[in-house]
């Protein structure tokens, strides 16, 4: 009968434990907040499963290690008449709740045991407690406080009783856990909501400034992003005037005016204006309540509820001011702020530099005809007709139509020049440009390669069509030239090449059209290219056999580029680069066989070949002692590839790479092939434990939204910006406002193609994380590197 008893009273215990945990997965389903949440599950405990009490505790890392009570349910005094409990291994801190916050583990007690703390006794009997079950609640990895539940018997809290509230108390930690990760994620996104619209205020600024070529114009752009697109409720721009420099100016505004630019603004309050003088932010988190802002009324009337003051500064002096507001109150937190100062210190930049550009308007003018243009003629010189047949074919190919390269040769010029001279020698250029405009018309652009050539681009032109402008440009130019008295001879010979049969791009039409000028020169005719492609594409298969061999017997050398920290000066990392020694041809050039790889859908392999190559380096290094971050290249045709994050995973199992010891670099404009794609590779990518890249950033036209969601650590920026940062202003601008980027995106910034000593100090100026390029080091063989590296030191 004993033993009956003894086993319903067990079965009764176990139910009031299954009842709470029951109430408790009920109310962590339903309640979406902290408070809530623990005094749900406190009531559930006392009211529906039977206990005599219940407390959620939060341990406190102060000095005296005090607990604080979140929330209890069945005490008879309010909590704040409780006694304060602590988890210090004291008299005070020896009871339930604190031993299990300083031990980490459960801790039960019979209030009535000879080992129960006598400090906490008279309470507990006071209360009715009979025994006592304290559970450690573990959020995110580390203790958060404990869950005591108090029972009215002297043993209470069987086996099966306990680990059924264990559940209950891990539940409760889940649950708190989960609220916080919400309640920070909720935090997070209104944050990057104010962030974004900075930022995209930001990237406006900066996309004006680098087109801009009216400074109205760009100014009014400005203000209009920043309401139309950003969401601000008014912006306007200002410029300091009058004789004691107090009144602005509205310059450009955007949004909810009615009057509201029209009131006078001028600085009363001296302390507003030396702010704004010493570089400062005014801001107004509350236009209703703060008395230093002039037009409460006014701002009220239109919406407006907190407002912000930029400084635009050069040279230190103030300029003027950029003025955003916002329809909600304290809309501009820290780090919105961060980013419209650093908005506005490119603003300011920017406008000094565009009226710098447009005083400088005349000269640079002149430079860029100096460096296109042929003086003598008016006429695109050599470097321009590239980029001009370089257009033009990519033209033609879109349109699938065929185009010719005439060259056009004076015969007689160079004995002309020697002896007559340059007078002579130009004079007669000038007539032949004019009578070779009036022959070609509209055609196609007309340029003068060298002293005696001229070329005609004759887009949509065959072999048929081009021998007759050729015949023609002949014939005009049959009559001689008169000069002086002298009549000059003007005769030619003219080469032509076609695309696409003869070549697919503008520097094998310009070599075989030159061919074929000197073949016409013999004859003083005209001379279609003869020379067949099969012998080019019998040697582009044979190359690609040796390229597929080379790859296949690992025949291929590595090398390494170093990267330098540019604060410390420190070898940080190196790019592992590829070459090729050819057994016939030599050292063949990267970027000829990368092209060739890719066309011959040989560029996976490649990219194996340099992971495998890497990686054992890497283990190389390690045993040397030698641990650096070693990266590597992939193509938009490695993203694609399906076994690509098995083969890395798998190679770096094979070499015991260590985490953060790799690094994978990817061009911007491989990502933007497939946004969507290379998202999700990425992220796979990332789950291994490496660095991920984006190189030759600035060149492929990347959003904002889509490089927030990429798991990326770094940006290289593209050496086309940093090669000329120190001559080029829009160069300049570009490299500094990336690094600004970045940075705000809590991304390092590597620049590439570091070509002198100068850049490396202005890009250590600007706040650049890391550098490679020449002023470093060229490419050298991976196994010299530790050599090369000790010469450092």
């Amino acid at each position: 009968m004993s033993r009956l008893r003894s086993d319903h009273q067990e079965l009764q215990r176990l139910s009031r434990a299954l009842r709470t945990l029951s109430g408790s997965n009920r109310a962590l389903l339903r309640v979406q907040d902290e408070t809530t949440l623990l005094e749900e599950i406190c009531r559930v405990v006392v009211e529906v499963a039977g206990y005599r009490a219940v407390s959620v505790c939060r341990k406190e890392d102060d000095e005296s290690r005090t607990v604080t009570r979140l929330a209890a349910h069945g005490y008879s005094v309010p909590l704040e008449e409780l006694p304060t409990i602590s988890w210090a291994d004291d008299d005070r801190g020896r009871a339930a709740t604190g031993t299990a916050i300083r031990t980490g583990r459960p801790c039960m007690f019979n209030v009535h045991s000879e080992d129960f703390p006598v400090v906490w006794r008279e309470v507990s009997t006071r209360e009715g407690f009979g025994s006592l079950l304290a559970m450690p609640l573990t959020v995110e990895g580390e203790i958060f406080g404990a869950l005591l539940i108090a029972a009215p018997e002297a043993d209470a809290f069987g086996d099966d009783e306990r680990q059924v509230l264990y559940e209950v108390a891990d539940d409760l930690a889940f649950g708190l856990q989960t609220l916080r990760l919400k309640r920070r994620r909720e935090q997070a996104e209104q944050e990057i909501l104010h962030l974004n619209r900075a930022l995209r205020t930001r990237a406006a600024v900066n996309s004006a400034l680098i087109h801009a070529t009216d400074e109205r114009a760009m100014l009014k752009q400005i203000c209009d992003v920043a309401v139309q697109e950003c969401g601000y409720r008014l912006a306007w721009i200002g410029f300091m005037e009058g004789e004691d420099g107090h009144d602005v100016r509205p310059a450009a505004w955007s949004g909810v005016d009615d009057g509201f630019m029209s009131l006078p603004r001028r600085w009363k309050d001296g302390g507003l204006l030396r702010r704004l003088q010493e570089g400062r932010p005014w801001i107004v988190h509350d236009v209703a309540r703060d008395t230093t802002y002039p037009f409460p009324e006014e701002a009220q009337r239109r919406g407006f509820a907190s407002t912000i003051g930029l400084p635009l500064r050069q040279d230190g002096q103030l300029l003027g001011t950029f003025h955003i507001l916002s329809g909600e109150r304290d809309a501009f937190d820290e780090q919105e702020t961060s980013l419209l100062m650093a908005m506005a210190a490119d603003l300011a930049f920017g406008l000094g530099a565009l009226r710098a550009r447009t005083a400088a308007a005349a000269a640079e003018e002149t430079i860029r005809r100096m460096a296109w243009f042929d003086p003598a003629t008016g006429l695109p010189n050599r470097t321009r007709l590239r980029t001009l047949l370089t257009e033009a074919i990519a033209s033609c190919t879109e349109a699938r139509q065929p185009l010719a390269l005439l060259r056009v040769g004076l015969d007689r010029f160079r004995e002309i020049n020697e002896t007559l001279g340059d007078v002579a020698a130009d004079r007669l250029i000038r007539e032949v440009a004019d009578r070779l405009r009036g022959v070609v018309g509209e055609d196609g652009p007309l340029a003068r390669t060298a002293d005696g050539e001229f070329a005609v681009v004759l887009p949509r032109g065959g072999a048929e069509h081009a021998q007759q402008a050729a015949r023609a440009i002949q014939a005009v130019l049959a009559d001689p030239v008169p000069s002086d008295g002298v009549l000059l001879d003007a005769r030619c010979s003219i080469g032509i090449s076609l695309f696409p049969g003869q070549g697919s791009d503008a520097d094998a039409l310009l070599r075989r059209s030159s061919m074929a000028l000197e073949r016409a020169r013999s004859s003083s005719g005209v001379t279609l290219f003869q020379g067949s492609l099969d012998r080019d594409s019998a040697q582009r298969l044979s190359l690609m056999a040796d390229l597929r061999s080379a790859i296949e017997h690992d025949e291929l050398q590595l090398y390494c580029q170093p990267k330098l920290r540019l604060a410390s000066r420190d070898v940080c990392g190196a790019e592992a680069l590829l070459r090729w020694r050819h057994p016939r041809l030599g050292l063949v050039n990267p970027g000829s066989f990368i092209k060739l790889a890719e066309s011959a859908g040989l560029i996976t392999p490649l990219t194996y070949w340099v992971l495998e190559a890497a990686l054992r380096q890497s283990y190389i290094w390690r045993e040397q002692g030698l641990s650096i971050p070693l990266s590597i290249n992939l193509s938009a045709r490695d993203l694609h590839d399906p076994k690509l994050i098995e083969r890395i995973g798998g190679a770096m199992a094979t070499w015991g790479t260590e985490p953060g010891s790799m690094e994978f670099e990817l061009t911007e404009s491989a990502l933007m092939d497939d946004p969507a794609g290379a998202l999700e590779t990425l992220t796979r990518l990332k789950q291994l434990d490496v660095s991920l890249a984006i190189d030759d950033f600035g060149t492929g036209y990347s959003s904002l939204s889509y490089l927030q969601r990429l798991p990326v650590d770094l940006i290289k920026i593209d050496q086309s910006f940093v090669s000329d940062m120190r001559t080029n202003k829009d160069s300049a601008a570009i490299v500094r406002s990336t690094i600004d980027l970045a940075h705000n995106l809590d991304m390092g910034v590597i620049a590439e193609g570091v070509e002198d000593r100068s850049t490396f100090d202005c890009l250590a100026e600007l706040g650049c994380d890391m550098a490679q390029g020449f002023c470093i080091s060229e490419p050298i063989p991976a196994e010299r590197f530790g050599e090369w590296r000790s010469t450092l030191h």
